[in-house]
This record gives structure tokens, sequence and C-alpha cells, in this order.
């Protein structure tokens, strides 16, 4: 259609990309289209402007149809984004070529006819999951019914009405077992042991381990027989009711790519392109190996981008290794060679912060042996961006380290600057006087005592953008985001009271800081609702198996609701919520006559969303607050999706007090005991959309994909004393040899088991965690803890170390540090 070279001038002079001033960039998006790449792409190395316009060079430059292109993302958001950019990059491409047609003679006809005929609505675009529901949706066969996906908490219900089914929960083969390859020593709740199990069946279809065969190897009335008798109930019970998990999905998906059910789409298909492959897992990989044969059957390629420093979910079933060793895995099995490319600069961040990860990322000498092989450096583009030091704020205390962060985040936020009183962990002179051993909690000390004495401290100045910065330029990642656990107050919680008590508070966006059981608005709707459908929990209290965390939750949520109705929230006409609860009780309809006199009469049935929908009327938090939307969302979805195992399908029926008891029971145990007992959490997804005025606290998974310009990472608030319980998030030296979820289950697949052991692969998670999170500042990054955190003195001044792997320790305990580390 058109030459390379017109391409690319169009992409720099239109498009306004120079491409052509980055080798790397330009060497991935040249290449053509029947070569096969593996882009090793570092953070903020402009993978996305790359993906998108190698897919517009394959439209105009290589004549490739938009359908005959796959190009998948890891999130539903970063899909968005792709596909967001080649709209509208394309549409710029479309509308300058044809004008430039026309004004030349209106040059070739069938030219801009071909051009204006280009649809990217047609390019197969999206998550692994969504392509393969489209697809499957797309490709069945006349008379198959098309499977509804459901989400993770849904099958989480599920498995739990199978765990409380002849109180399977409590049997202790079973608990055991599951115990054993949890490391738990506790699971007493049917939800903590549903969690196991979906993670059991999910790694048996991720490894592509033969359930057949593994069930034969089993003895009878052995907790490993009774979890997988658990799994056979659980598939048939969603099988019933024509309903998927989303490792289902990508099994059924991978079952028709070979069966020829798509042998259409197969036909058709020239372009494979995967973004983030270092979180691949096997089963995924033989769906994009089986694509690609066809692909390259059809003179096309197969395309992998990705960055095995920031793979991030092990937990989720990814294996790493598909990625370090892509190489070697596709000549195997497609029998061809890839041209390995390296995206290596970073165009998001400051040449301090590029440092800082770099240098993190090779401080541990065993960690490079789980990386790709000799894998080049990140590299600082040649323009500058103004250079500000890796700060770091320690203190004693979770308080003072709230109140002290408070107060820089309220200067930065209502004042636009913040002046801070900084100095350099490794001071050239200082560091000779002490031989080169230092604490923090010295140089704390030496820092407030030369600012007694009045001796010259540096000073930076921070400043938001004046005309456009926000608190959303700001956030704070942590290994948890949660504000409260078991009872303890995290530094978290007390950063929120403290922003509030600004003089122009500060509002926070946390919506997974606590538990959503633990929620009050939470606790007050559900309360309402069960007030509502089963009246001071009449029926409720007939069933003597719902688990006591339920009742009592469910029995809180009651007394926060009736407090709360009498406080006669707004609005109070034309009916207020007392009223409103009082006729659900009674069974009494509002108003007790029509327009025309005549009496109404209490339905036959009546919908849970939709009484759920009314109450949140009188809690104003659901409506119009960001959190409490999400919370609503959270609620609303697990009502609807739970009506899928439901006889009375998320619906109250007044047909008959059976009925009524029946279906009163039903919503109980399939909706409120998952969510009284911790079954129903904050999916990420629902937070893809963060708010544009509020402080973003995220944990480091969550924050993967994005860049702020200010990033506050929390490395040691939680760390006072070297704490073996604590280990595990930050230094696992003492981890338990004990069998895992991904070794029992790897085993048996053709992976085989792993060259790394357990402590080895959660040191290299600990420094991928960290590794992204350093990576997601722009301009600056702040990392904040206790004193203690690096090293400091118990009361009788006795040294002593809190190893972590996010300050600057390697996995054979020796403490390098960072000195470009400043003080404030």
């Amino acid at each position: 259609m058109i030459s390379y070279e017109e391409f690319e001038d169009i992409v720099v002079n239109i498009l306004n990309r120079d491409i052509s001033s980055n080798e790397d960039q330009k060497k991935a998006i040249l290449s053509e289209s029947y070569k096969s790449l593996f882009i090793v792409a570092g953070p903020g190395s402009g993978k996305t402007t790359v993906m998108v316009l190698k897919i517009l060079k394959y439209i105009f430059v290589d004549d490739i149809d938009p359908r005959e292109i796959l190009a998948t993302t890891f999130t539903r958001k970063a899909a968005e984004e792709l596909y967001s950019r080649i709209l509208g990059w394309g549409d710029e491409i479309k509308n300058y070529l044809t004008s430039s047609l026309d004004e030349d003679d209106f040059g070739d006809i069938s030219k801009i006819l071909a051009i204006e005929k280009i649809d990217f609505n047609q390019i197969n675009i999206g998550t692994t999951d969504s392509v393969a529901e489209e697809l499957l949706r797309e490709y069945k066969q006349p008379g198959e019914t098309q499977p509804v996906v459901v989400e993770k908490f849904v099958a989480n219900s599920a498995m739990i009405k199978i765990l409380l089914k002849d109180e399977k929960y409590l049997n202790k083969n079973l608990v055991e077992y599951l115990k054993e390859l949890s490391g738990r020593q506790k699971l007493e709740e049917p939800s903590r042991m549903s969690e196991i199990l979906i993670e059991i069946k999910n790694r048996i279809y991720y490894d592509q381990v033969d359930f057949d065969e593994l069930y034969l190897k089993t003895e009878p009335g052995s907790g490993e027989r009774l979890a997988l008798d658990c799994i056979i109930e659980y598939e048939d019970t969603l099988n019933q009711r024509h309903t998927i998990d989303f490792a289902m999905l990508e099994s059924t998906f991978l079952e028709k790519l070979k069966d020829g059910s798509m042998e259409d789409f197969l036909d058709d298909i020239k372009i494979v392109l995967i973004d983030e492959y270092q979180d691949t897992n096997l089963i995924q990989e033989d769906i994009y190996f089986t694509i690609a044969e066809s692909a390259l059957e059809n003179d096309g390629s197969i395309t992998v981008v990705g960055d095995d420093d920031q793979s991030l979910y092990r937990f989720r079933g990814a294996t790493v290794d598909l990625f370090t060793n892509y190489k070697q895995r596709v000549n195997e099995r497609l029998g061809i060679e890839v041209e390995e490319i390296n995206l290596r600069t970073n165009y998001r961040s400051t040449e301090n912060i590029i440092e800082h990860c770099n240098k993190f990322a090779e401080l541990d000498r065993e960690y490079q042996n789980a990386r790709v092989e000799n894998k080049p450096k990140i590299i600082a583009p040649d323009f500058e961006k103004e250079k500000m030091p890796i700060l770091g704020m320690f203190r004693n205390n979770p308080e003072m380290l709230a109140n002290d962060l408070a107060k820089l985040i309220n200067n930065l936020v209502n004042k636009k600057e913040a002046e801070l009183k900084v100095l350099q962990v490794l001071n050239e002179d200082y560091f000779k006087k002490v031989n080169g051993k230092i604490s923090i909690a010295e140089l704390q000390k030496l820092k407030m005592k030369n600012i007694r004495e009045g001796k010259k401290i540096e000073k930076i100045k921070l400043k938001l953008d004046s005309e456009y910065g926000s608190a959303s330029d700001m956030a704070i990642l942590s290994y948890s985001p949660k504000e409260r656990s078991h009872g303890s107050k995290s530094f978290l919680h007390h950063l929120r009271k403290n922003l509030k008590r600004a003089r122009k508070p500060i509002e926070m966006f946390n919506p997974r800081g606590i538990e959503l059981q633990d929620v009050d608005m939470v606790a007050i709707f559900c309360g309402l609702i069960l007030e509502c459908i089963d009246p001071e929990g009449g029926m409720q209290k007939l069933d003597k198996s719902i688990p006591k965390l339920a009742k009592y939750n469910m029995n809180r949520w009651r007394v926060k609701a009736k407090e709360y109705i009498k406080l006669n929230p707004e609005p109070k006409q034309p009916i207020d919520l007392n009223t409103f609860v009082t006729h659900w009780q009674i069974r009494r309809p509002y108003p007790l006559q029509n327009e025309n006199g005549q009496d109404n009469k209490w339905p036959k049935q009546a919908s849970l969303m939709e009484l759920a929908y009314k109450l949140t009327t009188w809690i104003e938090p659901l409506q119009g607050d960001v959190e409490g939307i999400v919370y609503l969302e959270a609620i609303t979805k697990s009502i609807t999706q739970t009506g899928f195992f439901n006889e009375y399908h998320s619906t109250i029926s007044f047909k008959s007090p059976i009925d009524e008891k029946n279906s009163v029971l039903e919503a109980i145990w399939n909706i409120f005991i998952p969510l009284s007992t911790g079954g129903v959490k904050i999916d990420e997804s629902l937070l893809e959309t963060l708010p544009d005025d509020r402080i973003n606290v995220l944990s480091i998974h969550q924050s993967k994909g994005l860049e702020f310009p200010l990033v506050i990472v929390d490395v040691g608030s939680r760390f006072k004393t070297n704490d073996i319980k604590t280990q595990k998030l930050r230094f696992p030296k003492s981890l338990k040899e004990q069998t895992t979820i991904e070794d029992t289950i790897r085993k048996h697949s053709v992976l085989g088991e792993s060259k790394r052991s357990e402590k080895d692969r959660k040191f290299d998670d600990l420094t991928r965690l960290y590794f992204v999170a350093f990576s997601r500042a722009e301009s600056v990054l702040l990392l904040v803890g206790l004193s203690p955190a690096i090293e400091g003195y118990n009361k009788k001044d006795q040294h002593f170390n809190i190893p972590n792997i996010a300050l600057g320790w390697s996995r054979d305990e020796n403490y390098i540090g960072f000195k470009e580390i400043y003080l404030i």
C-alpha cells in the first residue's frame, strides 16, 4: 500500500513519534511480517507505542488485513489502551493518506478505496480470556449453548457450597491436606478452604495435567482424593448450569482450536502478537503456539513482548521460565529461530530512578540466574530530565511516619510545593569516618544534630505541576494495601486519618484497605437487606449449619443496620428508610393503595437487585463516593452472578411460606455467607479507573502498567524487629521447605519440577515486586518505612539488622545498600 519510508515519515511528522531516533524500537517496528521476534521491553520503554506502530505497519506497509491480526494483552485496561491508540493513530494515517492522494489529481482511485476500506475493528484485540470468549461465541456450532464465564468470587461461592454440603469442610483428612499444601497453621473457614481448592484446580488446568491420571494415583479417602472429588463436583455444578470459570474457558478454547472447530479463524490468521508474555502459563503458551502454527503456514509470524523483571503473577499460575527460555521453547515447538530485540531506553523516569532500578536488579548475584541471559541495563534517553535524588523517609513508629508523610503530602497538594531538609545516606566524608558501617538510626541522629548546631543541610524543593497538579499525581504502593489486619492498624490507617485532619482534607482511594465484610457502609447495606428479607434473622436461626463467622458477621451487620435506621437518613420523602424496611418486614406494599384507590398487593416474588438499589437511596456513600461505588459493584456482582447457582435466581419468592423460607436461606447461603466470611473480595478489574482527585493507594501488583510523577513505596512500615513472621514480606531466609501447590501439581506436567527452590523463587518474586514498584515513578521516588526497617538498636543500644530485599540486601545476607538515597 505504502513504503516503509512513507510510513516512518508519517509517524514522525504526523503522529509526532520519532521512532527513527531509537534503533531498538525502529528495528522492532520495521521487521518483515514473516519475521518472528522476542522483544524484551524494560519499564517505560514504549512497548505499547511499538506494538501499535508494528500493527499499523503490518496493515499499511505489508497489506495485512486487520482480521488476520491477533494481539493479546494481560489486562482489559491495557487492551482498551492498545485498541484506542490503534483507532486514533490509524485514523490519522488514513485521513492523511486519502487527503494526500486527493490533492494529487485524486491519485490512484483503487488505492484510496483500499485505504478507506481498512476497518481496525476487525483486529482481534483483548486479553487471552476475552479473545477466547469472543471467538468461542463466533464459532460455536448450530444449537450449541455458549457457557457463561463466572467471576472468581462466584467460583469460590460454588466451591464453598460444595464444602458445606455433607460438612466436607470438617473432614480431617481434607483439612490436613489443604493445610499442608497451603502452609497454613489454621484452616477453619470454608471460604479459605475454597480458595485453596480453586487454586489446585486452576493449577491442574494451567500446567495441563491429566486429571484422570492424577486421580488414579490418589488413595481413596485420602485428603488428596477428597480434594479432587470436590473439584469434580465443582465442575459438574458449573456444567449443569452452563457456566465455566476462566481456567475452564482457556481449556475449552484450546480444545476448539485443536479439533477443527475454528478452522476458518486459523485459516485467516497471519500475525500473532502477545504482550506481557512473562506472565504466561503453560496452557496459554499452548494456545499461542497452536494459533502461531497456522500463522506460520500463512507466511506470517509470532512476536512476544515482555520483561522477566516484571513477572508478578506466579501465584496465578504464571511460569516466568516460559519467557526466559522462550527462544528455545518456540524453536522446539514451531521449528523457528526468533530474533531478540531489547527495548532498553526508559522514557518514563529520571536518570536517577533508572540507575536505582538497575542497581536494585543487579545487587543479588543469584537473581541473575532467573533473568533473560545477558540482559542489558535500562538506559535514559539522550534528552535530560530534571534529576531528583531517591528519597527516604524513616521514622520510629507508624504514627510518626504517617504524620510526617501527611505533612509532606499536604504541602504538595494544598501549597503545591514542599521544602525538604535532606542528608545523603552515604555521604562520602561520613562514610569514611565510620569505615563504611552506617545505620539509618545513626544518620537520623547526625541529621538532627547538624540541624540543631546550625550546620548546613542540603535542601530540596518538590513541586506538583502548578496548573494541573493534584493528589492523583501521587501513588502509595505497598506489598499489601490493608489498613487494618487482625485488629492492628497499619501506617496507611494513620495516614488516612492525618490527611483528613488537614485544613483542606485530602482523600485516599484505597477500597482494598479493609476487608469487604468489615467496611461500615457494606455492613449497613448488607444488614438492611437481611432485615428486609429475614426480619430479626428468624429464618437464619433455623439453619444450624451456618458457619460461626458468618453468623457473627451477619448479626453484627443487622445491629449496624438498626442503628443506622435510627439516624433517619435522607431522603425522608416520599418514604423514609424506617418505613421502607418495616413494610418489607411485614410484607405490605407501600403505598397501600394505588392512584385509583385500589389495594396494592405484595408481589409474588421480589428481585434482590431491585431491593439493593432501592436501599442505596439512603446510603449516600454508595452513590457518590468512589470507594463506595466499588463496594456497591462488588456486592451487586455477587448478587447477579450467584444467581446462576440459585433455584430462585437471586429473588425472594412469596408464592408460599416454604418458597419464602427456601429462597431466603438460598440468598443467605449463596450471597451473604460468602460476603460475611471473606469469600468476596474487591477484584482488581473494578479498580482499573482511578479517581483524579485522590491519592491512590495500590498493591504493587495493581500498579503494574501504571506510572505516576511521585511514587511512595512502603518498604518497611511493618518491620520493627527481625521477626520470622514478616520474613516472607522482606527476606524469606527461614522459609520452611514444604510442599507447595505449585510444585505438587507441576511435577505431574511436562514442565516437571522447577530447577529453582521455593526459597529462591520467593526471593525472585520479592525482587521483581519491588523492581516494578520503583520503576512506576516518573520524577520522584520516595521510600518509606520505620527506622529499624534497615538497621536499628534495641533498648540496650545493641545493634540489630532487619534484612530487607527492598533496601539493598542480597539473599546471601550482604547489605549492599543504595548510596543515592537521601533521608528526609
